[in-house]
């Protein structure tokens, strides 16, 4: 009997060190979850999107601002539902993409033109890609490259299939 109850401490011990392990690991992914979805929703945006938001306000420019409300309602949305996966398709993030693009053209009072070329026959809706991939370089274009630019800007986003590839190309014609 000694034997046996010593297997059975044994095995029960084996089993609960294992139920330690999934939770510390279940844990540790929750943490990593709210970390990529902190990372993706930059604060600095959100609080420029949302001042935006008050400045149509206060210049009584409501349908500016009920404009900006919606998109940036949307764009929040995506980059929430988006978060919860490690891939995307890139019709997906091309959508999200827009509305981050258009939400910056408005808030810089339309200052920058852009266009998204695709290639042709490139399926966009079986193409994986991690949320957000695109938008830090753009974000940079648009910030470091068409701000500073005196007068009008042009943003380019070209999508190409090279071999096995995906290219993605950005360009701007700001300083």
């Amino acid at each position: 009997i000694y034997f046996v109850l010593q297997r059975r401490l044994k095995k029960e011990r084996s089993e609960l060190a294992l139920k330690e392990s999934k939770l510390l690991l279940e844990k540790e992914l929750d943490k990593t979850t709210l970390s990529s979805i902190k990372a993706q929703m930059n604060p600095h945006f959100i609080f420029n999107a949302l001042s935006s938001i008050n400045n149509f306000i206060l210049t009584n420019n409501q349908l500016q601002a009920s404009e900006y409300l919606i998109k940036f309602s949307k764009l929040i949305r995506l980059i929430l539902e988006n978060s919860t996966m490690p891939l995307i398709s890139l019709d997906q993030e091309l959508e999200a993409l827009k509305l981050y693009i258009e939400l910056e053209a408005l808030r810089f009072k339309h200052r920058f033109e852009y266009e998204i070329v695709l290639s042709k026959n490139l399926d966009i809706t079986s193409i994986k890609v991690p949320p957000l991939i695109l938008q830090p370089f753009v974000e940079n274009a648009i910030h470091h490259g068409l701000m500073p630019k005196e007068g009008p800007g042009h943003l380019s986003i070209m999508i190409n299939e090279v071999e096995d590839r995906l290219e993605l190309k950005i360009k701007d014609d700001g300083i």
